[in-house]
């Protein structure tokens, strides 16, 4: 491991620990239904990390950042998304305790859906990765230099993993009182409210 490697584990940490809407969405999924259920979003969100680092390596992102169309349909498939989880957020019936155990499949699937789609429609993890990665694992192309890119995805994919988890245990531990009717809802409220502001500053984003 060399130095450049380390640097770029500190940069992944506060990027990942850092607010936003991929941390909104842990913690309200862990408030809603459990730490269990929080996980499976936050899968999602590697994966999706995992696919967006994986169009920056292949030269796709570079085609998007390149291209002020592509980068504008990226940006406001992202924005559009995030108006759609404020909306459905904003209207969600605060969930019992104990209604994740029960949870269906689908339920599942779909958390790790919304984590993967709110990850990739970002356009902020792909110049991320774009200007991380080619410190990382230097120019493509070279054999000797897929393992690093291939470390270098699967870190961040491990931070993200440990810290979201993290995040899901203390709001899970909190749930008794965060899951309270009143406190639920006004919580509801405030998470669409930050997914709206989120929305709103991605508007600003420029190439």
């Amino acid at each position: 491991m060399n130095n450049t490697y380390w640097i770029f584990v500190v940069m992944v940490i506060f990027t990942v620990s850092s607010p936003g809407p991929g941390v909104l969405m842990t913690l309200d999924n862990a408030i809603a239904g459990g730490w269990r259920a929080a996980m499976h979003g936050v899968f999602g969100l590697a994966i999706g990390a995992a696919v967006m680092a994986g169009l920056s390596s292949a030269g796709i992102g570079l085609l998007i950042r390149s291209s002020p169309t592509l980068f504008m349909l990226l940006k406001y498939s992202g924005v559009s998304y995030l108006f759609y989880l404020a909306y459905k957020t904003w209207h969600r019936a605060p969930t019992p305790l104990g209604a994740s155990a029960a949870a269906p499949a689908d339920s599942q699937r779909s958390r790790l859906v919304r984590g993967a789609l709110l990850q990739t429609s970002n356009p902020k993890s792909l110049l991320f990765f774009l200007s991380v990665l080619p410190q990382v694992a230097g120019a493509a192309g070279s054999a000797q230099q897929q393992m690093p890119l291939v470390l270098a995805i699967a870190t961040y994919c491990l931070v993200l993993i440990v810290i979201h988890a993290l995040y899901a245990g203390l709001a899970a531990r909190a749930r008794n009182w965060l899951s309270q009717a009143r406190t639920a809802r006004a919580l509801s409220r405030l998470s669409a409210l930050v997914f709206f502001a989120f929305g709103v500053t991605m508007l600003t984003l420029k190439l």
